[in-house]
Parts: C-alpha cells; structure tokens; sequence
C-alpha cells in the first residue's frame, strides 16, 4: 500500500488508506471516481470516546451517511466500513453492494472510521489524544452504531458489513466479535495478519511485473550505485524531475526517494486495470531500451507524473515528516498521522525490500526505517523492538490472524493485489469461504460489472451475491 502510498488504499476502497505516498495519489483518483456520485446528507451519531472505560466515557459526533431508498420493512441492513481516510458517500449509490441492495430490499449505511475524515473524537492529534484510534475502539463503534440505527429505523433483521482493504479486514472481525449482529460479512482484500516486515508486498509486485522485473531490478541497482557519489546527485535529481536537489549524505531522503520511486511501480500493480497506465505499460516502457535501463526507470517515472499531474517530485524526507508530525484535523497530512499511529501500534504491514529470495527492489528499504516513522511521529511514546512485537502478537491474538473463527464470511483477493499475501486466501470452512480471483487487483470485486472485466472476476461477484443472499434469508 509502499506504505505511504498505500496509505488511502482505504479511502478508495471505502475511505481509507493502507497506502504510502505513490499508492495514495492513485487512491485519491479513485476516490474521487465514488464522490462523482455522492448522494445524502451527511448525518451525526453520539459515540462514547472510550468505549472500555467502565467508570464512564464524554462523547463525540461520528460521521455517517444512509440511503433508505430500497429498504423494505423487514428487509436486512447493510452497512459499508469507513477506513483510514475521508469516507466516501458516493459508495451509496455504487458497487456491488448497492445492487445487492436493491435486489434484497435492504436499508444502506455507511460510518466514517473515528479519526478521519470529519470524525474527530478529540480537540487533536498531539500524542497524548491518539489512545483513543485503534481497531478494537472502531468496532465497539460499529456495534453500538448498529445497535442504535436497528432501533431508530425498527430493523429487526441482523445486519451485513462490507468493506474493502482495512475495513475488509474490520468487515471480518465485526462479524468475529458480533456474531448476533451481524447474518453475513464480506471481507474485500483485508489483511488480517499483523506482521512488522511486510516484505511479501514487493515480492507480489515482482511476480506480477516478471516480463520487466530484471531491467527494472537493473535499474535500481545502478541507481543504487549512482546514489554513492556525490558528482552523480544534481544528474539524477533532473533525471527524476526532483523538486529539490537530492542530498546524498541524507540517508533518509535517499530512502525516502527510493521508496517513492518503487511505490510509483507498486501503485499500478495494485490498482492494475483501473488506470490509463497498467502493468503491460510499465513493462513496455522498462523493456523499451534494453541498454539503458535506468533511462527506461526515469520514462516511467515521467508516464506516471503525467498521469498524476505531477511537475516535480517532493522526495525529501522532511516533507513526508511534516505531515506525520501535524496534530491537526485540518492540516495537509490528514489520514497520514493517524494510519501511521495504527500502523505502529496493530498492524506493522511496512513493506521493505528484505525479500528473502531476491533483493530485486535493492536494499534501501530496510525495516529500521519504517520504525524510524513511529519515533519520529511519535516522539512521547517508548519505540523499542519489544514493544513493536508485543503489540503486532497482540492484534493476531486478538483476531486470529490467517484463521478467525468465523462463519458467514467470505474473503475475496486478487492475485495481482499485494495485500493478498496477508489474507485468507483458503476455505477456512463451509461457512466461510475464500475467492481468489486470477489477475485482478486491491478490491476490484466492490465496483460494478464493467465491460472489460476478465470473466473470473464476474463471477466472483456472482458468487458474493449468492453467499450473502443465502446467509441473510
């Protein structure tokens, strides 16, 4: 998701950000996509702050939308998980789950994840107020949430929860941890193994890149090289259209430009499809010039700032820490902070170059760096290896990791998407089944049919369809 750009992979799933700084510029363009389509008002829910205080918690006003347009009394309730960005109401008027709605005459809600968007359960962000944002707070939510809504709107039926890349993830353990509340859940590609060194990521986008992967992995290398001598700096900073001189005696702006530079890669395979470049492009652009391919590397650097209309490239370091570091709700770094504290705190999921098999992404990105994030962001809390273990066991304990106990719950993944390497990818039993989708990619099975989708992801949706038809009736 590198991680930066990953960081709204959620908000193009619902609204939320498994994404780093690459990732996230494609999230945003499909998020917009969905709020073409916004439809309602928004509306307001009282949610407790803390909702393990048993002497008493104050409240705050939660964000959430609805769509009744289709419910019939009697009918099921569904509701769409808002994830580590801005959530996303176009998403009631959109997908697969709003087809699903109107054949199964259902109510239709959407809740915004506490933390983003405009979903501020504290006056702000300094280190002391970010105790209360954690998965475990944000499903009490859901479950107080649906409880109050089955009241207010006189839904008997119990409820079905979607949600796409962590709300996948939330979808799955809502059903885990509620199971009188929840008949069914749909889990689009969630990860739900909490794991420090993601390293699996860019083993995924070297697979799915294997026409070009060793002209691109040439090129890193020389990169690398080239990163070594201070005469070769000002070159590489024009060569790559750097807004500012790359300063090779920063080792975190050479990461930090590394990891941009890989994570403009790992963004088109993990939305492969959705956008004018796709993974036949990238390996036509790195495969055009056999001799050089750093050149090659710099072409599509440039393909794909065109298609973010990008002029430069901000690859320094401190850019990417401003926003990590600003405490406010309205700030440039909004999700940034916050998905990064869940990262630090749950999840791990930074995806280094430690690749036990091949390094072909180089060695830049080791997990010292990705840690580095938390201390920096973080300054008031202890970052000791211990304490990243502890709490990655913590979460696994917590939910089950590769296999929760659950059932009526199914989990899709394609096998283009990285993030499938830390799902369900089998049957976990009758009840709970897992789709795998052959060349397709992060949450594709949630958008509506489109005339160029592969027949296999057609029929996944299909099979969603039925599963959950059969489960609430």
């Amino acid at each position: 998701l590198g991680l930066r750009m990953k960081f709204l992979i959620l908000a193009l799933c619902i609204g939320s950000s498994l994404a780093f700084r690459g990732v996230k510029k494609l999230e945003d363009k499909l998020l917009s996509e969905v709020d073409t389509k916004a439809p309602s008002d928004e509306l307001w829910y009282s949610q407790l702050l803390d909702h393990f205080d048993i002497a008493g918690s104050p409240k705050w006003n939660q964000r959430y939308w609805k769509n009744l347009d289709y419910y019939k009394p009697g009918g099921p309730a569904f509701i769409m998980i808002g994830g580590e960005g801005e959530a996303s109401p176009g998403w009631l008027q959109f997908g697969l789950w709003h087809t699903l709605a109107q054949e199964q005459g259902a109510a239709m809600f959407l809740l915004e994840h506490r933390y983003y968007g405009k979903s501020h359960p504290v006056e702000d962000m300094a280190d002391i107020n970010m105790k209360f944002l954690s998965s475990r707070q944000a499903l009490e939510d859901l479950a107080t949430f649906i409880t109050a809504m089955s009241d207010e709107h006189e839904i008997t039926r119990p409820w079905v929860s979607f949600g796409g890349s962590y709300p996948g993830s939330l979808s799955a353990w809502l059903r885990l941890k509620y199971p009188h509340l929840m008949a069914a859940a749909v889990s689009s590609s969630g990860p739900l193994f909490a794991k420090m060194d993601f390293y699996e990521y860019l083993g995924v986008v070297r697979d799915a890149t294997s026409e070009c992967i060793d002209v691109f992995s040439d090129a890193i290398r020389e990169l690398e090289v080239l990163l070594q001598a201070e005469e070769n700096w000002a070159m590489i900073s024009e060569k790559f259209h750097l807004c500012n001189q790359l300063d090779g005696y920063n080792q975190l702006d050479v990461k930090s430009f590394m990891e941009y530079m890989i994570d403009n890669l790992a963004g088109i395979v993990q939305y492969n499809g959705r956008f004018p470049i796709t993974i036949d492009d990238v390996c036509g652009i790195m495969n055009s010039n056999s001799e050089n391919p750093l050149d090659n590397f710099a072409s599509l650097n440039e393909a794909i700032m065109d298609m973010n209309g990008e002029e430069c490239i901000e690859h320094e370091f401190s850019s990417f820490l401003n926003q990590l570091t600003d405490t406010s709700f309205n700030g440039v770094g909004v999700g940034w902070r916050q998905w990064t504290w869940q990262t630090c705190t749950e999840f791990g999921w930074y995806q280094t170059t430690n690749q036990p098999e091949e390094q072909v992404f180089g060695s830049l990105l080791d997990l010292g760096f990705f840690k580095g994030w938390c201390a920096s962001a973080f300054p008031e809390y202890n970052w000791e290896d211990d304490k990243f273990s502890n709490e990655m066991s913590n979460t696994n304990t917590e939910y089950g990791g590769f296999i929760p106990n659950v059932e009526n719950v199914v989990f899709v993944h394609g096998s283009v998407d990285p993030w499938h390497a830390m799902g369900v990818l089998e049957d976990l039993n009758e009840n709970a089944p897992a789709i795998y989708i052959p060349g397709t990619s992060h949450c594709a099975d949630m958008y509506n049919d489109s005339a160029d989708d592969p027949e296999e992801l057609l029929d996944a949706r299909q099979m969603i369809k039925q599963l959950i038809t059969g489960w609430i009736n």
